[in-house]
């Protein structure tokens, strides 16, 4: 076996000269797929201890060149291999090496261009190509983005490993079909489709394996963009070491003629393979082959259950579930709440939980209860402009905890919004009433109502919350990251965190827009009635272009202008609320439609009125808050100025965290926090 040696250099080693003209001798054999490196970026990779070596019999083979930006990544800059030692290893180790140094950080990331055909290398060090953007080639090129998670788990992936709920991992076909464009032909996606449902989230643990994003990476460009983009909403797994073993013995399980026939089967292999080294429970792909490949083993080999998307569905599904956040309908179907004085029939029929064996005598009894204390318990009915029954809630307060007796969503295509929405009602009404805790008492609660009490911060049995205006700030102050401060705030609700370094943006709204989109009011009669669930949760706005590449979460800070032929004395010129952006993309005018139909209020020609050549940037927005006391353009500009920001907000323009923090502190209530 050939003597194998891993070593950082040292600018000081007995053999630095040599190794460092080496390293220079191999940069030179390997430059037209390395690309130009200055030789003094060696030397200070070298003296900052991120310069790796690998050396065969004493001699060096290959060199590992990497920095450690911000945001706790390894980025490797080159890694090369003399010829005569590819295959050995030899990369893998010295990349191990870098990671080893650096337990710490989060991510190794590689840029390489797209034509150089070298997927196999990067997917030999257990990379996955997450991404891509443009190279800088005088003719045009494109990069691809190469990843692979280290270190500690993230709070996405602890969540995952630490839930109670079964994992089930999704094959490549069932990703595409999630996140395709509909101008990809997929004939039978919509059985994929069915996994959005929002009751699922409170059932099983969704994730994909990292060879998803391999089969990803040969989409068309448009769609492969779009693909790696969503799939940020899924839990990606880490590939484990025994991985390339466990896919050969799952390999050799199948039939000859089926692998001989379909040499996809081997890659396949591998999403299995890495499902079953995360302790995954189902595996869920409409690859007929896969299926009839693994039917007869996969439980009881392996204890994982391989199955089409409708299987998993039916193995989970409540009657009638509901669909995905609506905001649009709930501004359209025109909801109010009535007070409820008698235990009739029809509550029974709409709100009893029949499918969790709820009976009809108890939910009466329920009911009878709350009408016993008309005083203290506040029974009420939401409806809808056509007397649909779509909520029922009775709250009582108890000294400083207001209980929830009764929560009730009905089901039909509204009921997941109704519930994501009630939510945050509930909070608000307690926060109304004085409360700083909700119980819920409630025990026959539904799926699709308690997932939505647990993503909202409710814990522990039975459901609670604690409520604040305000955050204590020895309970947030090692809260630093911006996901992990929008995780807080938004289980936290109505709860900001200053002091933050989350990045900011100020966005120029036009009035008649913040009316729909903000719930702004700038008439001394309110013209619109108050949404019977509060303002909806989460919105999108639609953009310009300009500035395309944003950081996510960021906060938002809207500044409200002038309507285009409006006269001047009704120009605002305030910043009035502050959102949070969840998600921005730039895509076709016309896409912008079809996809965001469901989620704000502006119709199609709004929309493409924002356009540029055909594109639009979408911004996914949540959490909004109207400021108490609308910081008018002077005062604004003021702190503008003192922060260093140009005044001009004729375009979106990032600001600064500490913009952000000053703009609340001219709110009452925050001037000493």
């Amino acid at each position: 076996m050939a003597d194998v040696e891993i070593y950082r250099w040292s600018p000081g080693g007995p053999r630095a000269a040599v190794e460092y003209e080496r390293v220079l001798d191999l940069h030179r054999d390997n430059r037209a797929t390395l690309g130009h490196l200055p030789f003094a970026a060696f030397q200070e990779a070298g003296t900052h201890g991120r310069l790796i070596l690998g050396a065969i019999e004493g001699t060096v083979q290959g060199y590992v060149l990497y920095s450690t930006p911000r945001q706790q990544t390894v980025k490797l800059v080159h890694v090369c291999v003399a010829l005569a030692a590819r295959g050995s290893g030899l990369a893998k180790a010295m990349v191990d090496a870098a990671i080893d140094a650096h337990p710490q950080r989060s991510i190794v990331t590689a840029h390489c261009r797209t034509d150089y055909d070298m997927d196999g290398f990067w997917r030999s060090l257990d990379m996955s190509p997450t991404g891509e953007r443009p190279g800088r080639a005088a003719k045009g090129s494109t990069l691809t983005i190469w990843t692979r998670r280290i270190g500690q788990f993230d709070l996405m992936e602890n969540a995952l490993y630490e839930s109670s709920r079964p994992i089930a991992v999704l094959d490549s076909n069932v990703v595409i079909d999630l996140f395709a464009s509909t101008h990809m032909n997929r004939p039978d996606r919509e059985e994929s489709k069915g996994l959005t449902a929002d009751w699922l989230v409170d059932v099983v643990e969704l994730a994909v394996s990292p060879e998803v994003s391999i089969e990803i990476n040969h989409l068309p460009a448009s769609e492969r963009q779009r693909v790696q983009h969503s799939l940020g909403a899924l839990v990606a797994l880490r590939r484990h070491a025994d991985m390339r073993t466990l896919a050969e013995a799952i390999i050799a399980r199948m039939p000859p003629s089926a692998t001989s026939r379909d040499r996809s089967l081997v890659n396949d292999a591998k999403h299995l393979a890495d499902a079953i080294l995360a302790g995954a429970d189902y595996f869920v792909t409409r690859d007929e082959s896969f299926l009839a490949a693994t039917a007869e083993w996969s439980q009881d080999a392996y204890a994982v259950t391989v199955l089409r998307p409708v299987d998993l569905l039916r193995t989970f599904i409540p009657p009638s579930a509901p669909t995905e956040f609506r905001s649009g309908q709930l501004e359209s179907v025109g909801l109010r709440w009535t007070q409820v004085t008698t235990a009739s029939p029809d509550l029974e029929d709409a709100f009893t939980d029949v499918p969790n064996g709820e009976k009809g005598r108890n939910f009466r009894k329920l009911l009878h209860a709350a009408l016993a204390h008309p005083a203290t318990v506040r029974l009420e009915l939401l409806t809808d402009e056509q007397g649909r029954r779509w909520a029922l809630l009775a709250t009582e307060l108890r000294g400083d905890t207001m209980q929830i007796c009764v929560g009730r969503v009905a089901r039909g295509s509204l009921g997941g919004t109704i519930a994501f929405q009630l939510t945050r009602y509930i909070r608000s009404l307690a926060l109304e009433r004085g409360a700083s805790e909700v119980q819920v008492a409630d025990d026959a609660l539904d799926p699709v109502l308690r997932a939505a009490l647990g993503a909202d911060g409710f814990e522990g049995a039975p459901l609670t919350v604690r409520l604040a205006h305000h955050p204590d700030p020895a309970e947030t102050s090692s809260i630093l990251l911006s996901n992990d401060v929008a995780d807080y705030e938004r289980k936290n609700w109505p709860q900001v965190l200053l002091d933050k370094n989350v990045p900011v943006r100020i966005v120029p709204i036009q009035p008649r827009y913040a009316r729909d989109l903000l719930g702004f009011n700038d008439t001394l009669i309110q013209t619109r009635d108050q949404p019977a669930l509060g303002f909806a949760r989460e919105f999108v706005y639609f953009a310009k272009p300009k500035m395309k590449h944003w950081e996510i979460p960021t906060r938002v800070l809207w500044y409200v202008t002038k309507d285009p032929k409006a006269r001047e004395s009704s120009a605002v010129r305030a910043v009035v609320a502050h959102s949070r952006v969840i998600d921005a993309q730039v895509i076709d005018a016309q896409e912008a439609v079809e996809q965001y139909r469901t989620l704000g209020v502006l119709r199609g020609g709004d929309i493409e009125g924002h356009a540029d050549d055909g594109k639009v940037l979408v911004l996914r927005f949540e959490d909004t808050h109207m400021l108490d006391m609308p910081l008018g353009k002077r005062a604004f500009h003021a702190l503008l100025r003192e922060h260093g920001i140009t005044t001009s907000l004729m375009t979106t323009r990032a600001g600064s965290p500490s913009l952000f923090d000053d703009v609340l502190r001219t709110q009452p209530g925050w001037e000493n926090r």
